[in-house]
């Protein structure tokens, strides 16, 4: 039996069924739909017309003079690094020839001295000429060397390495922590070592009982020194300093890269500190205690605490700030709370500290030892979590994107250039590489 078009008011016979509504219709209306959807085409068509110029008149040359502003910054840093270095090497040239050289004038002088007593006392001998003699000969000898070979300076050529400058498009979900990849590298880590861990891009400084090392791009042990100054708490970073930070209980080590020579601060208050991080201008130490607060401390006087935040603007009475952490631009901080035994994650201004968000985190905790964060790609934040096993990688608005099991217990974490994941767990220094999802390279002419 035919139908009726399903269409109101319409009493045409049905015709066929339209896959858009899923009515019979008749050939008039059938021709009405299909019209409508050709005619949503037209707009789409226009949106693309309108993005089409936008990309024709897209200023390449200023968008790429925008971003290379920051590898002729890098260059003129890394230009005044070498002229530093230059200059000091001049200095210590200066010094030695110096020091020689006034080295032997207090031997002639003492010469001097010694001639003319003899003379004045009227008692030389034939030893005394042999031993005045010898000592002229000494010094002639000495000061030929100086005129011609007392200085040796080896130089060797100036290696760049290429991932110094790493250029990547920017794509906002281009890693997923589901999609880790299995531990390519690790590092012992001796029963004694504390987790604590830091890196300035080319260098990473861990503990591995008894000493400080410090961990090259190649992954190798490139220097160490003992540590014989107590609990490693936290370590950090200072690119105004152009030292690491080494957080005691009660006091500030720095620590020079290139010596590895260790400086006590003496001038900050002794208090009992937990976590230290560093912005541009400020550090930022917590301290070791319920109702935690946060010191902020100007880089141009070690003396001077610019602010102090204390409970309960920042964690309540029973509560416990596990680390603070910096991507230079804002602060995040891990608070435990005793009552409840829970866990947030709270990102705050690096200049005010007012918070900007809080996240609870599913962790429920028993250990009395300290959570751990860090930066991680696009602003993001990764966190290690002892309690379960697992990294949990969290959002710059706060939101918990991926979870991951570890396969051993993580205490700390850092990124270690742009695409290295370092975890100090419980058996070593695990090193991650970590594979983007999609990337897009960009050529600088």
């Amino acid at each position: 039996m035919s139908q009726i078009c399903a269409i109101t008011s319409c009493n045409r016979l049905a015709r066929a069924l339209c896959h858009c509504c899923q009515k019979n219709v008749c050939i008039i209306h059938l021709n009405e739909h299909n019209n409508l959807l050709n005619n949503q085409l037209y707009p789409l068509i226009d949106n693309i017309n309108i993005l089409d110029n936008r990309l024709q008149t897209i200023n390449t040359q200023k968008i790429i003079n925008n971003y290379r502003e920051k590898l002729e910054q890098w260059c003129v840093d890394s230009h005044k690094k070498i002229d530093e270095f230059f200059k000091e090497k001049c200095q210590e040239l200066d010094r030695l020839v110096i020091d020689k050289i006034d080295e032997q004038k207090e031997e002639i002088y003492q010469l001097q001295s010694k001639i003319t007593e003899l003379i004045h006392e009227q008692q030389v001998t034939h030893q005394d000429i042999k031993e005045l003699t010898s000592i002229i000969d000494h010094l002639e000898r000495e000061i030929n060397n100086i005129e011609q070979k007392y200085i040796q300076i080896f130089t060797q050529p100036l290696i760049l390495d290429h991932n110094l400058i790493s250029i990547k498009g920017n794509n906002e979900d281009q890693y997923d922590l589901s999609i880790l990849s299995s531990v390519y590298k690790v590092i012992n880590h001796p029963d004694g070592s504390y987790v604590a861990l830091a890196n300035n891009k080319q260098n990473l400084l861990i503990h591995q009982t008894p000493n400080l090392c410090l961990v090259n791009q190649d992954l190798e042990i490139l220097k160490r020194i003992p540590w014989r100054h107590g609990i490693i708490y936290d370590i950090c970073w200072s690119v105004t300093l152009n030292r690491f930070i080494i957080l005691h209980q009660k006091h500030l080590f720095f620590l020079d890269e290139n010596t590895m020579s260790i400086e006590k601060v003496q001038t900050i208050e002794k208090r009992k500190w937990l976590s230290c991080t560093c912005t541009d201008k400020f550090l930022f130490l917590s301290t070791n205690e319920w109702g935690s607060s946060i010191t902020k401390i100007k880089f141009t006087s070690t003396k001077k605490l610019d602010n102090q935040w204390q409970s309960p603007n920042i964690c309540k009475p029973d509560e416990y700030i596990d680390i603070i952490t910096s991507n230079k631009k804002n602060l995040a901080i891990i608070i435990r709370n005793n009552t409840n035994k829970t866990i947030r994650l709270e990102l705050r201004s690096s200049e005010t500290l007012d918070c900007m968000w809080s996240l609870l985190l599913d962790i429920l905790w028993n250990r009395n030892k300290p959570f751990h964060c860090c930066p991680f790609i696009n602003e993001d934040w990764l966190v290690a979590d002892y309690e379960t096993g697992r990294l949990l990688h969290i959002t710059k608005t706060g939101k918990i994107k991926s979870t991951i099991p570890y396969n051993t217990i993580p205490y700390c974490v850092t990124m270690f250039g742009s695409n290295t994941l370092v975890v100090s767990a419980k058996d070593g220094i695990h090193f991650h590489n970590l594979n983007y999802k999609k990337t897009y390279t960009i050529f600088v002419l």
